[in-house]
C-alpha cells in the first residue's frame, strides 16, 4: 500500500514532538511551572497525531486480533490517561451526593493531581525505535592520535591532585563536629571503602584504557543509551565541580571581596584552558607542580602536628553516640570524590592497563593516610570542641604551629591546592566530551583533536563557555553547588560499581590486568553504602529535597538530549533538512557568492572537453550544473544526480538528465565525477567511494568537496579532516588523490581530487 502524504508527515512529526513533550514534562514535574494548560494542549496535539498514525496502521492490518497484537503498545500510548484522571478529579464537584458512595470514593483520587503528569509517560514508549545499538570499537579514533606521555609517577601525582580537591582541607573539622575524636574511626571506615571503590575503577580502566572513562565503562556494560546518560551526568558534574572548586577557593582566600570572584574565576578558567589546549606535555608541568604544592602543604602541617601531639586532647575518645561515627562518614565522604577525573587521561598514559589501576589505588591509599594523619594530629593540637567549629581548619592549624604568619601562609597554600584541583578538572574533563562525540552522541566537531598539540580543543572551548556561565550563576553559592553535586556523584559512582558486576558476567573472558577482590558481591555492597550516603544527605541537608529535585532533573534532561542527537543524525531527518534547505535556497542560486565554491570544484576536474561525461552529484539545487551551462563549458553529457526529491523536481528546469539516487548510490557512469559534501554525511564512506570508483572510467577525474566551519556537525567531519586516512581510502579503491584544505577564519573547505588509475 502506498503511503499517503499525511501518514508520512505524521511519521516525521512524532519523534521530535515526543522529545519536546518529554522535555516539557520534566520541567513540569521538577520545577512546578505555571504552563500546565499549554502543556496539556500540546499533549492533545500528540494524541491527535498518535490517533492518525493508528488509523493508517489499521488500514495496513484491518483485522482486530493481529492489529492489537502488533500495535498494543501504540494503543496504550494513545489512551488519554491524564485527561481521564482530570475527569475523575471533576467528580469532587458532586461529593455532596453522599448517597453515591462509589462516586465519592473515586472523587478522592482528585487529591493526587500531581500523578496526572506521570500518566503521560506511556506516550514515550513510542521512542523505543530511536534507541540504537552502539557500535563498540576496540580502538577509539583518539587512541590513534593521542600519545602515551604520562609515566606512573606523573599519573600518580595527577590522581592525588584530582581526588584531593577541597575535602581534605575542610572536612576534618566536620568529622570532629559529629563524632569528636571517634571521627578517626569514620576516617578508617571511609578509607577502606574508598580504596575498594578505587579498585573497581582500576579493574574497569584496565579493561578499557580510553579517554571516555566512565562513559566508556557504561557503553560496555549498559549500551548506547545508558552510556550517554552516564556521560551526560559526568559532564554536568564535572562542570559543576570546576565552578564549585574555583568559587570555593576564592571564597576562602577573599571572604570579604565577592565582587572580584567572577572576573578572577573566569581569568583562571581561561588561563588553565589555554594550558590544556597546549596539550599534555605542557599540562603535565602545571598539574605536577600543583600536586607537589598540595602534598607539601598537607605534610607541612602533619609533621609539626606529630611533634607537638598531646594525647590528652583525645580524652575522652567516645563523646557522642555510636551513630555519630556513621553520621561523620557522610560529612567527610566528599574527600575521596574525583576518580573519574583521573581516568580521562588513560589514553595519554604509558601502558595504561597496568599503570592506571596502580595509580588509582596507591593515590587513594596516600590520600587516606594523609587525611587520617591530618585529622589525628589536628585533634591532638587543638581541642576537638574548638577544632570542630573551625571554618578554615588548616589555617587555624598553621597559626597554632607557626603563629599568625603561618596561618596566612597555609591559607594561601590551600588556595593554590584547590586551584590545582580545578586545573586538573579543566585539563581532563574535555576528554569525556571528545569520547562521546566520537560515537556521534554529541556534535562531532567536539571530537576534533588539534594536529599539533593533540588536545580536544573544540571541547576545551565549549567547556570554557559552560563553566563561565556556571560561575556567573553560582557566584556566592558554593554550598549550593556542592550539595547539587553530591547526588550526581552518588548516582555516577553507583553506575560504575554496578558495571563491574555486569561485566564480570557479560565479558568474563576479557583480559583484566587488575581484578578487584569479590568483584561480583563487593560492588553491590558498596552501592548500599552509596544509598546510605544519599539517605543521610536527605536527612542532614537543609532543603535536600529541592536540591535533589534539581540534580535529578539535570540527569533526566539527558534522556531528551539523547533522542534529539540520535534524531539529528538519523538519515531520514538529514534528508529532510536537505529538502528544506533546497526549498529555501532555490530562489537564491543566482547570487554570485554561491558560485565561488563551484568554480573551484570545476577547476579541480578541468579542463573539460566534448568527451567529458559529467556527473554532478548532490550540488545544492544543481548549482554546479547551472554554472557549467552558464559558462558554456564544453562537455559531452551532463547528469545531475541528487538524493533530495525536491532538488530533482526543481532540476527539471535545466533541461538536462536528472536522476534521483539514495544516499551513497551512484546509478550512472561517467568520466568526471563531482561530489558536493557527500563524504561528510554518507553512512558508509568506504562503500560510497567504492561506488564512485565503479562509476568512473579509467583516467576519469573526480573531486569530493566537504565544507565545514566551527558549528559544522556533519557526522563524518573528523574522518574527512584526517588527510592520511582519506588518501588511504581513495587508494584502496584505485583513486589517485590529492588533498587540499582551505582555511578562512573558522571555515574549512576540503577538496579531494584526482583521477582513477
Amino acid at each position: 500500500m502506498r503511503q499517503s502524504k499525511l501518514d508520512r508527515v505524521v511519521q516525521v512529526l512524532i519523534p521530535p514532538s515526543l522529545i519536546l513533550l518529554l522535555t516539557l514534562t520534566i520541567i513540569e514535574l521538577f520545577y512546578n511551572v505555571g504552563y500546565q494548560l499549554l502543556i496539556d494542549i500540546f499533549d492533545t496535539y500528540i494524541l491527535i497525531i498518535f490517533a492518525i498514525d493508528l488509523y493508517y496502521r489499521w488500514k495496513e492490518t484491518p483485522q482486530f486480533g493481529p492489529y492489537v497484537k502488533k500495535h498494543w503498545l501504540e494503543i496504550i500510548a494513545t489512551i488519554p490517561f491524564n485527561f481521564i484522571f482530570y475527569g475523575i478529579q471533576g467528580l469532587t464537584l458532586i461529593r455532596a451526593l453522599r448517597g453515591v458512595r462509589i462516586l465519592t470514593r473515586v472523587a478522592r483520587l482528585g487529591r493526587f493531581t500531581r500523578l496526572a503528569r506521570l500518566l503521560r509517560l506511556p506516550r514515550f514508549t513510542r521512542m523505543k525505535k530511536q534507541v540504537k545499538e552502539g557500535k563498540i570499537r576496540k580502538v577509539q579514533p583518539h587512541q590513534k592520535k593521542m600519545k602515551g606521555v604520562l609515566s606512573f609517577k606523573v599519573i600518580l601525582l595527577i590522581t592525588i591532585n584530582s581526588i584531593m580537591g577541597t575535602g581534605i582541607w575542610f572536612l576534618t573539622s566536620a568529622g570532629a563536629k559529629y563524632a569528636g575524636p571517634a571521627s578517626l574511626v569514620s576516617w578508617v571506615i571511609l578509607s577502606l571503602i574508598a580504596v575498594y571503590i578505587s579498585m573497581c575503577f582500576g579493574e574497569l580502566v584496565s579493561m578499557f584504557p580510553k579517554a571516555g572513562g566512565v562513559y566508556e565503562f557504561g557503553k560496555q556494560a549498559y549500551g548506547r543509551f545508558a552510556s550517554f546518560v552516564i556521560g551526560w551526568t559526568t559532564s554536568i558534574s564535572g562542570s559543576v565541580t570546576i565552578a564549585m572548586l574555583i568559587l570555593g577557593a576564592l571564597q576562602y582566600l577573599l571572604p570579604n571581596s565577592p565582587q572580584y570572584y567572577i572576573p578572577i574565576a573566569i581569568s583562571l578558567i581561561v588561563a588553565f584552558s589555554y594550558v590544556a589546549f597546549r596539550g599534555m606535555n605542557t599540562s603535565t608541568y602545571m598539574l605536577v607542580t600543583f600536586a607537589l604544592i598540595t602534598l607539601t602543604a598537607v605534610i607541612g602541617i602533619i609533621i609539626p602536628g606529630l611533634i607537638n601531639f598531646d594525647i590528652g586532647k583525645m580524652d575522652p575518645f567516645f563523646v557522642f553516640p555510636t551513630m555519630g561515627i556513621a553520621l561523620a562518614i557522610f560529612f567527610i565522604a566528599e574527600t575521596f570524590f574525583g576518580w573519574e577525573s583521573a581516568i580521562f587521561l588513560a589514553a595519554e598514559t604509558k601502558n595504561p592497563s597496568k599503570v592506571m589501576p596502580r595509580a588509582l589505588v596507591i593515590g587513594t591509599v596516600v590520600i587516606a593516610i594523609l587525611a587520617f594523619l591530618l585529622a589525628f594530629t589536628a585533634m591532638g593540637t587543638i581541642p576537638w570542641q574548638e577544632f570542630s567549629e573551625s571554618t578554615a581548619p588548616l589555617r587555624d592549624l598553621g597559626a597554632a604551629h607557626f603563629g599568625d604568619v603561618g596561618g596566612i601562609v597555609f591559607a594561601f597554600l590551600i588556595f593554590i591546592s584547590v586551584i590545582g584541583a580545578t586545573a586538573g578538572w579543566i585539563v581532563t574533563a574535555p576528554r569525556l566530551l571528545m569520547a562521546i562525540a566520537e560515537d556521534k552522541l554529541f556534535f562531532t566537531q567536539f571530537a576534533k583533536i588539534h594536529p599539533k598539540h593533540k588536545s580536544p580543543y573544540i571541547s576545551i572551548i565549549f567547556q570554557v563557555l559552560v563553566v563561565s556561565v556556571l560561575v556567573f550563576v553560582g557566584a556566592g553559592s558554593y554550598e549550593t553547588l556542592l550539595h547539587m553535586l553530591i547526588p550526581l556523584i552518588l548516582v555516577l559512582y553507583s553506575s560504575v560499581l554496578l558495571a563491574v558486576v555486569i561485566l564480570r558476567f557479560k565479558k568474563p573472558d576479557l583480559k583484566r590486568n587488575f581484578k578487584v577482590p569479590f568483584g561480583k558481591v563487593g560492588p553491590v555492597l558498596t552501592i548500599g553504602f552509596m544509598i546510605f550516603l544519599l539517605v543521610m544527605f536527605i536527612k542532614e541537608t537543609h532543603g535536600a529535597l529541592d536540591i535533589l529535585r534539581v540534580s535529578g532533573s539535570l540527569i533526566l534532561f539527558g534522556i531528551p538530549a539523547y533522542f534529539a542527537i540520535e534524531l539529528f543524525y538519523d538519515p531520514k531527518y538529514v534528508s529532510l533538512r536537505k529538502e528544506t534547505l533546497v526549498k529555501l535556497t532555490h530562489h537564491f542560486h543566482k547570487l554570485p557568492r554561491l558560485h565561488t565554491g563551484n568554480k573551484r570544484l570545476l577547476n579541480c576536474v578541468s579542463p573539460l572537453n566534448k568527451n567529458s561525461k559529467i556527473i554532478d552529484y548532490n550540488s545544492p539545487v544543481g548549482m554546479l550544473s547551472r554554472l557549467v551551462l552558464k559558462k558554456k563549458k564544453k562537455y559531452g553529457s551532463l547528469v545531475a544526480v541528487n538524493s533530495t526529491k525536491e532538488a530533482v523536481k526543481q532540476l527539471k528546469e535545466l533541461k538536462i538528465k536528472t536522476v534521483y539516487a539514495r544516499q551513497g548510490q551512484v546509478p550512472v557512469k561517467g568520466n568526471v565525477f563531482i561530489s558536493y559534501n557527500d563524504l561528510g554525511y554518507v553512512t558508509n564512506m568506504d562503500k560510497f567511494v567504492q561506488n564512485v570508483s565503479k562509476s568512473l572510467s579509467k583516467n576519469g577525474k573526480f573531486c569530493f568537496y566537504v565544507g565545514s566551519h566551527f558549528l559544522n556537525v556533519a557526522p563524518n567531519a573528523n574522518e574527512v579532516h584526517n588527510k592520511k586516512e582519506i588518501l588511504k581510502l581513495m587508494k584502496k579503491h584505485k583513486l589517485k588523490a590529492s588533498y587540499k584544505m582551505r582555511r578562512l577564519g573558522f571555515k574549512q573547505d576540503v577538496y579531494i581530487y584526482g583521477k582513477k588509475v
